[in-house]
């Protein structure tokens, strides 16, 4: 993981319109809290922000007013249709104390139960972790190449070296389940038709009193 240095301007205005204003001059919105004493409104360069956001980042040296502070991208607020970064938050972190965050768990291969026919079910894609700013990972990667039918991967299955897992280790991150076939389907469907044709008859009133005649 590597530092990266970025320069901030502090926002004299707010509201909208002054958002736009400055979107139009390539800058993007941004705000800085955490370690710092109150959240400090400021500016980026965009194509300076974009630069940095493509790199699997954790730590960055932020210099605001002189003064430079270490921080992490915490949010991301971005246009719907051309991608553009509306607003961004930093968190102010120190070294040496542990944090609590999310980070995405990614994929990698094909599972050989899936070349067999079976089907990868994913079902979390991000854990929450405890870690020193220094050793925060853009991604976890786990390799699935080797999952056959009806395997699982778990939370505690992730290398820990140098982040403590917050989840409960037994949750699955992903399984490979074992395909529904024809015939599984056709036995679900005659068993509705059963329940169909069993619902209890209704007798009234009036056919009971005609049953006593």
């Amino acid at each position: 993981m590597s530092e990266m240095i970025l320069n901030a301007e502090v926002r004299e205005n707010s509201g909208k319109a002054d958002a736009r204003r400055l979107r139009r001059a390539g800058k993007v919105p941004a705000i800085i809290y955490g370690e710092i004493d109150a959240p400090a409104s400021a500016t980026i360069d965009a194509h300076e922000l974009k630069m940095l956001l493509r790199e699997k980042h954790a730590v960055i040296d932020l210099s605001l007013s002189g003064d430079v502070h270490q921080v992490i991208v915490r949010d991301v607020q971005v246009h719907p249709v051309n991608g553009s970064v509306l607003h961004i938050d930093f968190m102010e972190v120190k070294k040496g104390q542990k944090i609590v965050m999310s980070v995405p768990v990614r994929f990698e291969g094909t599972p050989n139960g899936v070349k067999e026919g079976g089907m990868l079910d994913v079902v979390k894609h991000e854990v929450s972790i405890s870690v020193l700013p220094k050793n925060i990972p853009g991604e976890i990667v786990v390799n699935i190449e080797n999952m056959a039918i009806g395997d699982a991967i778990r939370v505690g299955d992730l290398p820990t070296d140098t982040i403590e897992l917050l989840d409960e280790l037994n949750d699955v991150l992903c399984r490979v389940a074992i395909p529904r076939g024809p015939e599984e389907e056709e036995t679900e469907e005659e068993e509705l038709e059963g329940e169909e044709m069993a619902e209890p008859e209704v007798i009234t009133a009036r056919d009971k009193e005609e049953s006593d005649e």
